[in-house]
Order: C-alpha cells, then structure tokens, then sequence
C-alpha cells in the first residue's frame, strides 16, 4: 500500500459525504426559500428523528463493511460474503423494528423535542413522509459504506453524484413549483435515495471477486452481533449529532427563542455541510486500516493512520478559513431574515474554531472502529452526546447566554479531541515496535 491507494479510497469517500451533506443543506435552501425561519426551524427541530433512521443504517453498513474488510485482509472470501450477507438482513430487520416504533412514537416525541406552537404541524408534515419512506434512508446511508468496503469508493461517489442531482431536481419541482412545503421536501430526499438503492446493490452483489452466494444469507446472529459491536462507534457518531441538534434546540429556546433555533438551524447547516467532507477522510480510509490490521502489516498500518491525520487537519483548517470568510452570507443562503443571518455569522467563529479538533477526534474514532477496538470507538463515539455536549451545552449558555450555545460546539469537540489523542497514544505505546 502507498500513497496512491490512499487518495484512492479518501477522495471518493470525502466526495461522497460532501454530498451526503449537500443532501441536508438542499432541503434547507429551498424550504427556506419558499417558508422562511419557520421553515427552517421546523427542519431543525424534526432532524433528530431522521437522524436515529440514518444512523442505524451507517451503524449497520459500516459495521458489515469492517468485518468484510478485516476478512478480506486475511484472505476468508466465505467470511467476507457472510458478512456482507448479513449486513444487509440486519439493515431489514432494522428497518421493520425501527420504523414501526417511530410511527406510533413521533407524536409523543416531537413536543418534547421542541415543537411547539407553528413549528409543531411543519414538522409532522416532514416526518410522516419519512418516517413512512424510512426503510429507503437506512438502507441508503447503509449501503455506502458497504460499498467502500468491497473496494467500491468509486461506485459509492457515483451513486451519491445521481442522488443528490435527483434531489436538486425535485425539491425543485415539489417545493418551488408544486408548492409542496414540507412534504414536498421530504418526498424529494426520499426519492432521490430511492433512487441509488438498485445501483449499490447491483455493484454489490456482483462484485466478482467475493460473488454472491445463497449460503451467505445465512442468519448467523453472532456475526451481527460483532458487526453491531463494530458499527456502534459509527453509529454513536452519526447520531450524536441527533442528540447535538436535540439539546442545542432545547438550548436555544431556552435561551432565545424561536429566533435562536432559527438561527442555529443556519449552523447546523453550514457544519453539517463541511464536517461531512472530514469524516470522509476517515471513512474512506478505514477499510485500509481494517485490511493492514486483518494482514499484521503495521508499517503501512502506520502510514495509513499519519495520512489520514495529516489530510483531515489539513481539510479542517482550509474549510474553517472559508466558512469565517463567507459567515455574512450563510443566513442568506437560507433565506433567513436579518437577524437570524446577524446570529448565524456570529455563531460561526466558534464553530470554524471547532473543526480542527472536531477533524482530530473523529480520525481517533475511525482508526479504533477500523483495528476492532470497538470498546474505545464506542467509548469516543458516545462521549459526545452524553458527556462533551451536554456539560458544555449546561454550563457555558448559563454564563454566556445565547453565545454561549455556539461556544459549546468548540468547547465539546476540544474535550473529544483531547480524550481521543490521549487515547490514541495510550494503545500506540502498547504495540511492538
């Protein structure tokens, strides 16, 4: 392994979550053009919900992903297809269990997530439809990483590329045009998945050098087991930011009303449109990592690990130069008002001050998921939406105030980077060598 092969599967991979973002900020851009703050709020305060459906699949996917990988490296093709056999059967009980609970949940849950007053029927509206539709969005966010892990970044990138060129189109056509609103927006993403689906599967499961089997979807509930043990530093990650928009909103109705979850929907949009591309750095290079981990090739183990440090820094500090320079113009873009664009500009240096440490502690994630540490990436994974967060998101806000709720993305993610590094160091020291 060298360098190329390290661009290889980093580029495709950070492409892909640039436009797995791109998916969320969509939505934004036309809601808010068409229905303005209140728009946007009730998005913002719907995304937890959406977020659970999302991070079950990429739980699931990239749990699947690193056992094939890891099989892969040590030469078991039969166990490789086993795994990707029963990644996909996981991804469908799932999505029955899941969704069926959600379905009869979502009314209880959205007033105690914040949705009070207009916000409350805007944001049924949207989660009716996904809800309904959830099985596509698991299986979607699902399929990507196993698609990375059989060796198919290209595929996953290209698949996202239609996806998002779908999503364009009809947000277009159900939001601006058919005047759809919340619906509209929710049937678009919803389709423009949909669409992708039958691609992944067919580059899947005719890959030809692991072909696909009968016996390969096999129940064996102690492979799922570990691969859900796996996938939980994943999904942990993905989720917290469920958890990280749910406090955050109760945080800044709080603090400041319907205003401040308008504005911090602004944010939302904007990290959520650059963290994307640095978390692809460290899902693109996690099935090198598994495949050298598998093989006991620690020279390029260790390649692998100082490149993916050195690129996700490096992507941080360019996108956080960029999103300070442009910080006017992000409440615009959503068609906020001038308060709200006022807010989000001043809310933004804080969370252009994160990225770096946000970039360091997720690369610390993905390189204990990608060697089977899956207690130490699980530990880093929930540490942020049930300690970092939370404490920053309690103490700082009740000194600071509303400014305080922007300070503690910056406050979270340099505790997280902290611990990961510590971490990191801790298991480096106790290996040979």
């Amino acid at each position: 392994m060298n360098a190329k092969r390290f661009f290889q599967a980093v580029l495709p991979s950070m492409l892909s979550q640039l436009l797995n973002g791109f998916f969320i900020i969509v939505d934004g851009f036309f809601i808010g053009g068409a229905m303005g703050d209140n728009g946007l709020a009730a998005i913002n305060v719907a995304w937890p919900v959406v977020a659970l459906i999302l991070s079950t699949g990429m739980g699931l996917g990239t749990g699947g992903a690193v056992q094939v990988a890891i099989c892969r490296g040590k030469g078991d093709l039969e166990g490789a297809g086993r795994a990707r056999g029963n990644a996909l059967l996981a991804m469908a009980a799932a999505s029955l269990i899941l969704l069926t609970a959600l379905w009869f949940s979502y009314p209880v849950l959205l007033p105690w997530m914040g949705a009070a007053g207009e916000l409350l029927p805007l944001a049924e509206e949207y989660l009716r439809v996904v809800i309904l539709l959830g099985a596509v969005q698991l299986f979607s966010s699902g399929l990507l990483p196993l698609l990375r892990g059989s060796g198919r970044p290209v595929g996953a990138m290209a698949v996202m590329v239609l996806g998002l060129l779908a999503n364009i189109f009809l947000d277009w056509l159900f939001v601006w045009v058919l005047r759809w609103g919340m619906v509209g927006a929710a049937a678009a993403t919803v389709i423009a998945q949909f669409i992708g689906i039958p691609i992944s599967l067919t580059l899947l499961l005719r890959d030809k050098s692991l072909p696909c089997r009968r016996q390969n979807f096999a129940v064996d509930l102690r492979l799922v087991g570990r691969m859900m043990a796996l996938g939980a530093s994943p999904f942990g990650l993905s989720l917290s930011v469920s958890a990280v928009i749910l406090i955050n909103n109760l945080q800044a109705l709080r603090y400041g009303g319907q205003q401040a979850v308008a504005v911090y929907a602004i944010l939302s949009y904007v990290f959520g449109s650059l963290h994307p591309l640095i978390s692809g750095v460290g899902d693109g290079v996690q099935p090198l990592l598994s495949y050298c981990h598998g093989a006991r090739d620690q020279k390029n183990l260790a390649f692998m690990r100082r490149a993916a440090f050195a690129m996700a820094l490096g992507c941080s500090a360019v996108l956080g130069v960029g999103a300070w320079l442009l910080r006017w113009q992000a409440g615009g873009l959503f068609g906020a008002g001038p308060e709200a664009t006022a807010g989000a500009a001043r809310g933004l240096v804080w969370y252009c001050l994160a990225l770096p440490f946000f970039a360091a502690a997720r690369i610390c994630c993905s390189y204990f998921c990608a060697t089977a540490q899956a207690r130490l990436a699980s530990l880093l994974a929930f540490a942020e939406p049930l300690v970092a967060q939370p404490l920053c998101l309690l103490v700082l806000p009740a000194i600071f105030g509303v400014e305080g709720i922007w300070a503690a993305c910056f406050g979270a993610y340099l505790l997280l980077a902290a611990a990961g590094l510590g971490l990191l160091g801790v298991q480096l020291a106790r290996e040979p060598g």
